[in-house]
């Protein structure tokens, strides 16, 4: 691997060429110690520190340029130096940092309640492909509300959803608490699509096994409904 000393500067580093062959070519600073410029085949330059840590060479990425600046490189690559003479490594931190915003961004999902999330399936959900989504909406909000909206969503347990379905169904509203039940099932299904919840709490209650309705034609329609059949040439039908 090639290995230039430069005195960075922007417009120095600017008209660096990117190298025909698949190499990488390496740029150090004349001016901040360690700190080097990576330029490969592919057109990228990438500020990286290089710096002795406990008899080990260590290569710390800084970041792009032009992104960031001759200065903004050489002051990163200092208050890498500053850790690393204070014994502290530098990856170990980003590393931490990393663990420590992802366990917040999770906890921030996981934080919302059921109602923030009714909110956000109707706005981002129903309202774009259900064509009664007020009626689907006011479904849920009239029989869940009160149980419901105040939990956090990962607090969210089977037999919470189970108490929202037998107190409809006390009521005798058997097809009812079906609807309600699909409606919380599909807003948890979308929850967990959305990355909000791994596993959907409304799963596993048995729906009410509803019976189909008979229904007789009215003299007026029998006339239409023979027409039809007349006009089918469907061999079930005749």
């Amino acid at each position: 691997m090639s290995s230039i000393v430069l005195k960075f500067t922007n417009r120095l580093l600017s008209k660096i060429d990117t190298p025909n062959e698949k190499i990488t070519i390496v740029y150090r600073d004349e001016t901040e110690r360690g700190l080097v410029l990576r330029v490969s085949s592919s057109g990228t330059k990438i500020f990286y520190l290089y710096k002795k840590y406990k008899n080990q060479g260590l290569k710390i990425k800084i970041g792009p340029y032009p992104d960031l600046s001759v200065r903004d490189a050489r002051k990163k690559a200092r208050e890498l130096k500053t850790l690393l003479a204070k014994d502290i490594d530098p990856r170990e931190v980003k590393r931490k940092k990393y663990i420590e915003e992802n366990e917040k961004r999770i906890k921030e999902k996981q934080d919302i309640t059921f109602e923030e999330l009714h909110n956000k399936y109707i706005e981002e959900y129903s309202k774009i492909y259900t064509e009664h989504w007020k009626q689907y909406a006011a479904k849920i909000y009239n029989h869940a509300s009160q149980s419901l909206y105040s939990k956090k969503i990962n607090k969210i347990e089977k037999n919470d959803i189970e108490k929202v379905f037998n107190n409809i169904t006390k009521k005798k509203q058997y097809g009812g608490a079906n609807q309600v039940l699909k409606g919380i099932q599909s807003i948890f299904n979308k929850a967990i699509k959305w990355g909000l919840i791994e596993k959907n709490p409304a799963l596993g209650i048995e729906k009410h096994k509803m019976q189909a309705r008979e229904r007789r034609l009215t003299y007026d329609e029998i006339p239409k409904f023979l027409r039809v059949v007349k006009k089918d040439k469907s061999e079930i039908i005749k």
